[in-house]
């Protein structure tokens, strides 16, 4: 009784390049090379040798369209790096037009296979109103440029309104939350990996040259380095360390063999880790809120009781003890509860100071008007020397009052229905992958307070994708394949239940 699903195409029937073909597109490349080589310089003919992998992607992509998905999110992860290795190309339009052009092969290939039926749910439609608001943004007459719009909405808009949908059309088995889960664990790992190395053997040439270029004022305090890896900054770093951490530390608690629980438990000790050497206190929030959202969900009391203790013991000693305080990483992260930080209290004072600013802008001063875009496109004004750290200090700047309600408010009603229905699923492995990305989710939205965590890659990323698993978990059968996709026709929703009632009985018989 499963829901037979269209293919996006397949090495059968797709049409087929015969060697001599590709061979012969070789040539003209290569001489096409040349040509830009001589003609304009090496810089130039760099970029041209991307060509010719670029066309053989576009081939595997319209063969499996999924490959998009994935590449897009192994980028995110890696673009830090090719930007600070690679400043002279500019990579930062890369996931845009990946994404755009994958909608477009598709469209291209076989528009009637489109499945937008699958993307009809409450989270898409939250993500294309937010995206309409993005736009009406363009006529506030406080805003300066229509490029810093466009720059900056990208981060806080575009992506999701892309890649969600995306998700929801392609992703429908629990295979292809695993090919997700372990492509973020591997990267992950080798960004453990190179943090190590700066911590124990240093930073490397172009490494040291970003950091004197005016990051030491933020990634060397007190003498100590907060490590950064190859990820944008520390902060970055920290927070993609704790989201995989409580992910990962919640799977090691679910239905599996003991070889994948230990490697689960070792993701999560070094992912901890990792966290740590970053320095970046504000990460402590997302294993803290998304243990505690666990232990919420898993609806067993004793379990409830012994983590809240947990917790609150977590508490006390790094608030009222100074165990461990000779070293850095514990005297940084007990720093994250000092009501009187210096940071912190520059923080109340600027979020004080764009209180009265904001009076009588309730659509706030224009997307892009803070921070680097603000200097960049319109400068000299308030806004462009406005530093607002937190994501949500940062939408109400530039959105008003009425854009970080709407923002917030769309995020949080997505946490709790996820919740609620979360809370009402069978244990078992569903229950699992939908609890720990829930609690990982929950824990970035406390995060993005102080940085704005969801805004940089990978973690935007990465979350707008958990956000389809968690959603496609209440649909998988025993085998982890879709039952029936949720859509906001209620009719559907009954046929759903009728469905799954129907394997019940079948599964019962048999």
């Amino acid at each position: 009784m499963a829901r037979s699903t269209a293919s996006y195409g397949t090495l059968a029937s797709a049409p087929k390049m015969g060697p001599g073909v590709l061979i012969l597109i070789g040539v003209v490349l290569l001489l096409g090379l040349g040509y830009v080589i001589v003609a304009y310089g090496a810089s130039p003919g760099l970029g041209a040798i991307a060509i010719p992998p670029l066309i053989l992607g576009l081939r595997s992509v319209y063969l499996d369209p999924k490959k998009a998905i994935w590449s897009v999110l192994a980028f995110g992860f890696l673009l830090s790096f090719f930007s600070r290795y690679f400043p002279v190309f500019t990579f930062g339009l890369v996931v845009d037009i990946a994404l755009a052009a994958t909608f477009l092969l598709l469209f291209i290939k076989d528009y009637r296979k489109m499945r937008f039926e699958r993307a009809g749910n409450i989270i898409t439609l939250l993500m294309m109103l937010w995206m309409i608001y993005m736009l009406l943004e363009l006529v506030n007459p406080e805003a300066h440029s229509a490029q810093a719009w466009f720059y900056s909405m990208r981060g806080i808009a575009l992506y999701q309104v892309l890649l969600i949908p995306l998700g929801f059309m392609l992703l429908d088995s629990r295979k292809d939350f695993y090919t997700y889960l372990y492509i973020w664990i591997g990267l992950s790992w080798l960004g453990i990996f190179w943090g190590m190395k700066q911590q124990y053997f240093g930073l490397g040439p172009v490494e040291q040259a970003w950091l004197d270029n005016g990051q030491y004022k933020t990634h060397l305090l007190f003498g100590q380095l907060r490590i950064f890896s190859y990820y944008f900054d520390a902060a970055t770093f920290g927070a993609a360390m704790a989201q995989l951490c409580i992910v990962c530390a919640i799977m090691m608690l679910g239905p599996f063999s003991k070889r994948k629980k230990f490697f689960f438990a070792a993701t999560a000790l070094f992912s901890f880790y990792g966290m740590m050497l970053s320095g970046t206190r504000g990460a402590l929030s997302i294993p803290g809120v998304g243990a505690l959202l666990f232990l919420i969900l898993t609806k067993q009391t004793r379990i409830l009781l012994f983590g809240v203790l947990f917790l609150l013991g977590s508490f006390y000693f790094l608030k009222y003890t100074s165990i461990g305080h000779s070293n850095y990483h514990v005297q940084r992260l007990r720093t994250a509860l000092d009501p009187n930080d210096a940071s912190l209290n520059t923080r109340f004072r600027n979020r004080a100071l764009l209180t009265v600013y904001l009076k009588g802008k309730p659509f706030g001063g224009g997307v892009g008007t803070t921070s680097s875009f603000g200097r960049r496109f319109s400068p000299g004004t308030w806004l462009s020397n406005f530093e607002p750290d937190g994501l949500y200090t940062r939408i109400r700047a530039e959105t008003g009052i009425v854009g970080r309600n709407f923002y917030v408010g769309m995020w949080l009603l997505i946490l709790i229905r996820g919740s609620w229905r979360t809370l009402h699923m069978a244990p078992g492995e569903n229950k699992t992958i939908a609890m720990a990305l829930l609690a990982a989710f929950a824990g970035i939205l406390m995060s993005n307070y102080g940085n704005p965590v969801m805004s940089q890659f990978p973690i935007s990323l990465l979350t707008f994708l958990s956000l389809v698993f968690i959603e496609q978990s209440y649909t998988w059968d025993a085998e982890g394949k879709e039952v029936e996709p949720i859509t906001l026709h209620p009719q559907k929703k009954v046929r759903s239940k009728l469905k799954r009632s129907m394997l019940v009985l079948k599964s019962k018989s048999e």
